[in-house]
Order: structure tokens, then sequence, then C-alpha cells
């Protein structure tokens, strides 16, 4: 008994030096180690300062240059305007053209120029149908119509690519509507995720952007579904307490498109905008959200010119061509979240180092 009594108080001995052995080395290392760790935090919020010091003083400065290049393009621009109003040639037009194309270009996040080109083309527009102007003088007006729409497409183009590498886009070939034929299309404006994941009614059969034929599968008051304590349930019942219940990434939404009217700069469009509901990835129906009017110009840019949807997503619609009855249109859809094509990449290159400073830690 007294030589296990006496294994066992050495046992606890040896485990009592060990404690305090190992206590000591971790006052040690403690000692080392933490403010090494202060030291590297500190280093990395300076970091984080110099990036947001640095972003606000750039920010700052471009402001500054912008703001006088936009004094002076507007200054150039109303001087021309008031030229234009005493002498209405042709060099007066191009020249008003000029500072449109180089305002647009430079403030286009922030500057909607369409009012001032539709301004100038319906200027143009009444130089042509004069009934004084002779041959030379209609082709002359007629060029000019010609370049302020090239200028308009070529900056509509470069927002539209924006877009589309944040969003999606399809093109939308649609004709003239006709009492006898069905030929409004129905665009479902889906994330490319949605496109991966979303079925049909089948549930096998995968859903494409484009529908011939309108926006089929709307439901409406006479289909029933049941009955709920002696009243009759509709299906559209049914469907408005799910996309009650829906909010945020769960929605999902069609657009039906009719053509009404083309001219050379301008179409007009009716447009309805549906909630489509889904049991689990299985597509049930679609209830009408709103309908309305559209003009769509080539002068729209999408960066202003667009519309926000119930999911908090925005679509635009830009004008590609104008035929006699017809007309190809861009439907384009992006996150609500999109800056603009200045301001975007600085901040993501401000997070992408703060992360790297992160990782370090």
């Amino acid at each position: 008994m007294a030589e296990n009594e006496g294994k066992r108080v050495d046992k606890w001995q040896k485990w009592e030096s060990f404690a305090k052995i190992l206590a000591g080395f971790s006052a040690a290392v403690s000692a080392i180690l933490i403010p090494i760790l202060i030291n590297s935090y500190t280093e990395e919020n300076r970091k984080a300062e110099m990036y947001v010091k640095t972003m606000t003083e750039r920010e700052k400065s471009d402001t500054d240059i912008r703001q006088t290049m936009f004094q002076g393009l507007l200054t150039g621009y109303l001087g021309a305007i008031k030229e234009d109003f005493t002498k209405a040639d042709e060099e007066s037009f191009r020249r008003r053209i000029m500072f449109l194309e180089l305002l647009t270009l430079n403030f286009q996040e922030y500057f909607n120029a369409k009012p001032l080109f539709e301004e100038v083309y319906a200027g143009l527009e009444r130089k042509r149908t004069d009934p004084k102007a002779s041959g030379n003088d209609i082709e002359k007006w007629e060029n000019l119509e010609n370049e302020i729409i090239r200028v308009s497409r070529n900056i509509v183009s470069r927002q539209a690519t924006m877009l589309n590498s944040i969003g999606i886009g399809v093109l939308i070939n649609i004709n003239k509507y006709e009492p006898k034929l069905d030929n409004s299309i129905c665009v479902r404006l889906y994330s490319r995720e949605d496109f991966a994941n979303l079925k049909q009614k089948d549930g096998v059969t995968v859903l494409e952007s484009l529908q011939d034929g309108g926006c089929s599968g709307q439901l409406n008051d006479v289909q029933m579904k049941g009955t709920q304590n002696g009243t009759a349930i509709t299906e559209n019942a049914v469907l408005k307490v799910k996309m009650k219940n829906e909010t945020g990434e769960n929605r999902h939404q069609s657009m039906n498109i009719v053509l009404k009217n083309v001219e050379k700069s301008r179409i007009t469009v009716q447009l309805s905008i549906y909630d489509d509901i889904f049991e689990g990835k299985v597509f049930q129906g679609r209830l009408l959200n709103k309908s309305f009017a559209l003009e769509i110009s080539v002068f729209d840019l999408p960066y202003m010119d667009n519309t926000k949807l119930s999911d908090g997503s925005r679509f635009a619609l830009v004008l590609k061509e104008v035929g006699d009855d017809s007309a190809v249109i861009e439907a384009i859809r992006f996150k609500n979240d999109f800056l603009s094509l200045r301001d975007r990449p600085v901040f993501e290159e401000m997070l992408q180092k703060l992360q790297v400073g992160d990782k370090r830690k």
C-alpha cells in the first residue's frame, strides 16, 4: 500500500512539474505571438485606411476634372444650339451631334442625353420634310439623321455589352401585330441559374428564353382548385397566396411583347409583365402583374432607360434594327446593384485587396 501511495505521489509531482513547464512555455509564446498579431492587425487596418483614402482622393480629383469637362461641353453645346437657331445649317447640326457624343461617352453613368438626341433628330426631320427642300437638301438631312442614329447606336451598344456581362440578354425578332395572327412573343426574364434549374409543367422539359404566341399558361378565375368553408377556391387565388409568400430570389417574371407601331427611329410596343409561379422547380402558372404601352427609341440608353421588376432586378429594351413592319429588340436583365462602368472596378479592386489581407492573417 505504501509503495502504491508513493507511486501516485510521484505521478502527481511529475504532472505538476509538466503543468508548470507548459504554463511557462505558453506565457513565453504568448509574449511573442500577441504583439506580432496586434502588429499584423494594425498593419492591415492601416492598409485598409490607405486604400479608402486613396480611393476618396482619386474620386474627388476625378469628380473635379469631370465637373470642369461637363461645364465646358455643356457650354459648347448650348452655344451650338444658339447658333443653330440663327444658322440651322449642316455644320451647326454636325457640331451638336459631336457635342452630344462627347457628353454621353464621358457622362453616360450620370447623364441621360436621350431628350437632347431626340431634339436634334426632330430638327433634322423638320429640315428633311420641308416642302422647300431640294433633292440634294433632302439627301443631306437624311445623311445627318443616319449619322446621329449611328452615334447613338454605338453608345447604346457599349452599354448593352457591359450590362450583358453582369446580366443576361436575348434578341427578339418581332413583327407588327395582326388581329388574325398571334405574333406576340413571351420573354422569360430569368437568370442563367433559373434556366438551368427550372422546368416546364411536366417537370422534365427545360424552359427557353423566348416563346412564340405570347405568354400562354395564364390562369384565370374559371379554373377551380377546390372548396373551403363552402366557397369555391380558384387556382388563381391559390397562386396569389403562393406569390405573396415568395420574395426576392424566389420571384420570376415573364414579359409579353406586342409590336404596335413602327417608325424609322422608334417603335411602340404593348408590354405585359407576369409573375411566374413555381412549385419547387416546376412551373405552375403565371399571374398578370401590370400592362402598359412603351415607346422604344434608338436613343434609349439602357443605363438610364430601364424598368425595375418585383424581384429587385431590372430589364432594358434596346432597339437594334427597324424594318417596314418588324423590329429586332434586345431584352437585357441585370441586377439592381449595378453601379457604373467607372465605379465598379474601384470597389472590386479594393475588396479583393482587403480579402487578400484577411487570408494572410
